[in-house]
């Protein structure tokens, strides 16, 4: 498989891209677990080996999914207005499941190997571990620019953490949420969003500053890169 794409011509690069979008197409339509990799390379008109080239299996394009994913969040993120951190985060959520809310098919079939902690490919695996890190950077700059950002360094690492693995959990609940326009998912950022502020607000106190590290530390050894 081509891991660097910068290396690839603008054809390879077609190529690459038109296996990926058929891949999620099919997805859609069939279902992740009934879509075969020589199925996506005919729909996309290629032949099985050029499909593997590029995508060793049907798991290294949901790890193309993850890293879209990021590179999207990242994006979002650095185009926030200055705002307080609870509603940064609150307003990246609601735009990032907008975004994705058309994927959702997608996203619920490969959910259970998603959160599989012995698969490579998941959300917490080896091949998945620099998207981790990037996420984690991305969430301590949405802490960083906010107006009520700590002036202590490691609260602001702590803080960031506790973000990625709140957008984490938050998009696993959005992906089983049954309720009518994900009215119970939005029940949770909004509680979130309170919360937050209750936090930001009583970081004053060591106790609960040196809980919030704390839970930061804990998180770290499962979520980190």
């Amino acid at each position: 498989m081509t891991n660097d794409q910068s290396t690839l011509t603008p054809k390879a690069q077609e190529t690459r891209q038109r296996i990926f979008d058929t891949a999620v197409k099919l997805f859609m339509e069939k279902g992740y677990e009934a879509t075969t990799m020589r199925e996506i390379a005919a729909e996309a008109e290629c032949s099985l080996g050029l499909a593997y080239r590029y995508f060793e299996s049907k798991e290294v394009v949901v790890i193309e999914l993850y890293r879209q994913l990021a590179s999207n969040t990242k994006d979002r993120i650095a185009a926030l207005p200055e705002a307080p951190i609870a509603e940064r985060f609150y307003q990246i959520m609601t735009e990032v499941m907008q975004a994705i809310t058309p994927f959702r098919p997608v996203w619920q079939g490969i959910f259970g190997g998603a959160l599989n902690p012995n698969s490579p490919y998941g959300v917490l695996g080896e091949r998945t571990a620099d998207i981790r890190r990037e996420m984690k950077e991305v969430f301590m700059r949405l802490v960083t620019e906010a107006n009520d950002a700590p002036k202590k360094p490691e609260q602001v690492t702590a803080m960031g953490m506790l973000l990625y693995v709140a957008y984490l959990m938050t998009l696993l609940f959005w992906i089983s949420d049954r309720s009518p326009a994900y009215k119970t998912t939005y029940q949770l950022l909004d509680f979130s969003r309170d919360t937050l502020n209750l936090i930001r607000g009583s970081l004053i106190l060591p106790p609960v500053a040196k809980g919030m590290m704390r839970l930061a530390g804990i998180l770290e050894q499962v979520f980190g890169g």
